[in-house]
């Protein structure tokens, strides 16, 4: 399960606008006000606004501040969600911090649950992108504005407002502002529960004028025109549902706009009045309103400096109380080009780092999202799925021996994010969608083997062909070469497959190093992390080390399991006092700036290395989201991890392949076991050649074993040979092996000796028609080894021991009765010695050889169907005879001394295997006895 957990916003978001269509849009409605006869242009102006999102983005700018900045008092009054009137006076630069504040100012908590960002990329930004530092032209800077906003948006960690900014008549403010003794001001306006119309409402019923909007009359541009239904995007899509556009927003009875505006003004008797006295009217309301926003409000004092960009944009930092604020403001935006806009804000974002954003909108296009994760398989699970991959059809692709990243692209910027869910911004693209790409990560490029989200659809539901069949549309030259597109492979048979690992080499890339392939069955969700597997040339495991001991997770290994020699654990450690001292011990020389590169380096990253100085040492850490239940409460916390060793051990030839600077956490208990139990079986990617036997070999043990796996008590094994199924026995208390041939019975010992059931286990060497046998027995078996014997061989085996088994006789060998053809491969031969047509003799047998008289004689007496040679290459079975007989005549056999048919079926087919290995598996034949009245 997957450590991160996204923040509280992720749930809330919305899907985000291309910054282009958003720019089209502002320009469009700007346009549509400005053509109104309302509008004037005089005292109106426009300000487009990008403001930092702090719960996003927390910056610590007060340092930055300190060296140079304005302090001023700014009085503001919310008359509603939309409209605010601000006074700014009191204006000082340079501002000086007092010596004795700055000893006790200490830097504020940051109020979310993200951590200060490092800046220091923006301050790079702003210094080759500044034309001048305005900071000194705020001093003794006095203005009085009315700010109506006329829309908001959101772009990813950026609050976006369109507004129209009125300038208002300060005459009265600086005279106020310059009288000692204010009481001598007379004000009769008291604001009233939190709106100011009621002030200037009160002041204008006492005259006898009624207003009278033409433009509601006579122009086409009212509400409708203003938010036009032919638009590209309507309300619930753009704008927030908060910020709808209306006159009222922009034309307001007590707004100074009106008194500009053209106006039919009468009273009571219907007789016009000039438009001279309105405007001394409102003049009058505007200044006694103000007043009683200096008298009533209690001002903020902010600390700020200001830019002026080369583009003609302004940046304005500015802190007050324990908030950090930046802005980015176009004044009179229509000379910029929406190209010009967009390439700023784009490169602030990146220099301020939108990872925290990034990781809620990858979690609000995909809720719970979890990595997949490949299993490798073993040889059981390789014959339960065979049948339902061809039967499904899979996919194979090359595993490509990179890092594992998530690639999402959201309008045109493109961002990379590791499984630690470490975040990077990779570049801008072509492509204007939504997308989310599984992908392995090597050298500068990213190489897709999956997609998971497609503009407006989360597609980790839908089978892995439909997603690859979506995938494979996408024009890929959009991606500015970051993105190769990879061979993906559909199969429908093992050959195919086959094809696949002989063309394994000859990719479109094959510059890309390569260390397996994986499977996926093409029905298989995302989530269905069970059905893709993954097949290495080598199994290796990464495992955490501490100085000592190897964990995977919070299990520890046993040093005999992963069995490393001296010369290899002795690297290990070496490699771990390595990191150690670069991890933990630092002199402080090489530490710059150690009190403030420890506030600036304090930022978490989800899951990204950090920095902390304690008692002259440098640590390094990295950060893991945690849910802890806290008075049964769910409570999220962040919870410091120092930066583990992680080491990859190849457990094939039990060494040490390299040290995992990319990973922060070890595989778990359940990974680490399948790989050894896969490294046991010898599972890699030779298996799957056309020249191996590994397979059919391996499926065969595996028939035995699902025999072996149901019985327990005392067994006999007739034709033991070299012990290979010696680890299927675990379930018996007593094992009795019969083996007449000296040489297997060495390997056998040998093996024996290192097994954990070594004291349960004895050897009769002789043969089982001659053996002595004292004990009863519960199962008895005869494994391909029957096929040594001819008819009268296993009479004479029944005659000897049928009284010593009470219970299960189990045979497995190949039935003459299922031979179709002979096999000829490079890796496989299995032919008929004889001729039944003529009773020949082929040219295999040399004539001369006590093998072609024996033949002869047991062919013409009847005591075999025919001769068999058989050849697998990298086995035991090398140029070997056998007889062929069939399994009617055994039966038969099995009848007359007293032993009862339970089942009787052929070997069920392997779908991975080469059809030479099919065909001559498909001569097996199996079926138990059990013995019912045995014959005296």
């Amino acid at each position: 399960m997957n450590s991160f957990i996204p923040s509280n916003n992720y749930s809330s978001l919305e899907k985000q606008n291309s910054l282009f269509d958003i720019l089209e849009y502002i320009y469009e409605q700007i346009n549509i006000i400005k053509s109104n006869s309302f509008f004037n242009d005089k005292i109106c102006s426009f300000e487009l606004e990008f403001r930092l999102r702090r719960k996003y983005v927390n910056i610590d700018l007060k340092d930055f501040l300190n060296d140079n900045s304005c302090q001023y008092s700014e009085f503001s009054y919310n008359e509603n969600a939309k409209t605010r009137y601000r006074i700014i006076c009191n204006s000082t630069y340079p501002f000086t911090e007092n010596e004795n504040e700055n000893e006790t100012t200490i830097t504020p908590t940051p109020q979310n649950e993200f951590q200060f960002m490092d800046i220091s990329k923006f301050l790079n930004y702003l210094e080759i992108n500044k034309d001048q530092e305005i900071t000194k032209t705020l001093t003794n800077h006095m203005e009085y504005t009315k700010k109506i906003t006329m829309m908001t948006f959101y772009y990813f960690i950026f609050k976006i407002n369109l507004s129209i900014e009125v300038l208002l008549d300060s005459s009265q403010i600086k005279r106020y502002l310059k009288i000692e003794d204010k009481s001598k001001i007379e004000s009769k306006s008291i604001i009233k529960s939190g709106n100011s119309k009621n002030i200037k409402i009160e002041i204008l019923n006492q005259s006898n004028y009624k207003y009278e909007n033409i433009t509601n009359k006579n122009d086409n541009n009212n509400n409708d025109s203003i938010f036009n239904k032919d638009s590209v995007f309507n309300n619930d899509s753009i704008i927030n549902k908060d910020s709808v556009l209306n006159n009222d927003s922009i034309i307001n009875n007590d707004s100074n706009l009106k008194t500009e505006s053209k106006y039919i003004e009468k009273n009571k008797s219907g007789k016009e009045i000039t438009e001279y006295a309105i405007y001394k009217e409102m003049n009058d309301i505007d200044a006694k309103f103000s007043l009683s926003i200096l008298k009533y409000i209690t001002p903020i004092t902010k600390k700020r400096r200001s830019f002026m960009m080369k583009n003609g944009a302004r940046i304005d930092m500015t802190v007050f109380d324990d908030k950090n604020q930046l802005e980015i403001e176009f004044m009179n935006n229509t000379y910029l080009e929406k190209d010009n806009i967009m390439n700023m804000i784009h490169s602030i974002m990146v220099s301020l780092d939108c990872s925290n954003f990034i990781l809620d909108y990858l979690f609000f296009l995909m809720p719970n999202y979890e990595f997949q994760k490949p299993i490798t398989p073993s040889l059981d699970i390789l014959y339960k799925e065979a049948k339902n991959l061809i039967n499904d059809t899979f996919y194979v692709a090359a595993k490509t021996d990179g890092f594992r990243r998530l690639i999402i692209i959201i309008n045109n910027l493109m961002f990379s994010i590791s499984e630690n869910f470490r975040v990077e911004y990779i570049c801008q693209t072509k492509a204007d969608f939504h997308m989310v790409l599984d992908c392995e990560y090597l050298d500068g490029k990213f190489i897709p083997f999956d997609l998971i989200y497609y503009n407006d659809e989360d597609l980790r539901h839908k089978s892995y062909s439909d997603r690859i069949n979506i995938m494979n549309a996408i024009n890929f030259e959009e991606f500015n070469n970051k993105i190769i597109k990879k061979n993906i492979t559909k199969c429908s048979s093992f050959s195919e497959l086959q094809n696949f690992i002989i063309s394994f080499n000859k990719f479109d890339n094959p510059s890309i190093p390569n260390d397996g392939i994986i499977i996926t069955n093409g029905q298989s969700s995302y989530y269905d992390n069970i059905k893709v597997y993954k097949i290495k040339t080598r199994n290796t495991v990464d495992l955490r080390f501490n100085g000592r001991y190897f964990y995977a997770r919070d299990h520890l290994i046993k040093k005999s399991t992963v069995n490393l020699p001296f010369s290899e654990y002795k690297e290990v450690c070496l490699r771990y006092h390595q990191h150690k001292k670069f991890y933990s011990t630092k002199n402080m020389k090489e530490v710059p700036n150690n009190k403030d590169n420890n506030r600036n380096n304090n930022k978490n990253n989800n899951n990204k290395s950090n920095t902390e100085i304690i008692d002259n040492k440098f640590y390094c850490y990295y950060y893991r989201k945690q849910v802890e239940m806290i008075n049964d409460v769910p409570t999220k916390t962040l919870r410091e991890k120092k930066v583990p060793f992680i080491v990859e051990i190849n457990l094939d030839n039990n060494s040490f392949v390299k040290e995992r600077k990319d990973k922060y956490t070890s595989n778990s208990i359940n990974t680490f076991n399948s790989i050894l139990i896969a490294s046991y079986q010898k599972v890699n990617l030779e298996i799957f050649t056309p020249s191996s036997t590994v397979l059919m070999r391996k499926y065969h043990n595996i028939i035995k074993q699902n025999i072996l796996h149901k019985y327990k008590g005392n067994l006999l094994d007739i034709g033991t040979g070299n012990g290979g199924d010696l680890h299927k026995w675990k379930n018996f208390r007593k094992i009795v092996c019969v083996e007449p041939d000296h040489e297997k019975i060495k390997v056998l010992k040998e093996r024996i000796s290192k097994s954990e059931i070594r004291n349960r286990i004895s050897i009769l060497q002789n043969t089982i028609q001659n053996v002595e046998l004292k004990d009863i027995y519960d199962v008895a078996t005869c494994f391909f080894a029957l096929n040594d014997f001819t008819y009268i061989n296993i009479s004479r085996m029944l005659t000897n021991i049928s009284k010593n088994i009470n219970g299960i006789f189990c045979l497995v060998f190949f039935d003459y009765n299922l031979f179709t053809d002979n096999i000829y491969s490079s890796f496989i031969t299995y032919k008929q010695c004889i001729q039944p047509e003529n009773s020949q003799f082929n040219d295999i047998i040399d004539k001369t050889s006590h093998i072609y008289l024996l033949s002869s004689l047991r062919y013409a007496h009847s005591e075999c169907d025919n001769i068999m040679y058989i050849n697998i290459t990298d086995s035991y079975v090398i140029n070997h005879y056998e007889c062929a007989i069939n399994s009617t005549r055994v039966k038969e056999i099995f009848i007359n001394y007293g032993f009862k048919p339970l089942n009787e079926y052929s070997i069920e087919l392997f779908p991975f295997l080469d059809k030479s290995q099919i065909s001559y598996t498909s001569n097996i034949k199996r079926y138990y006895d059990y013995l019912n009245i045995p014959v005296p």
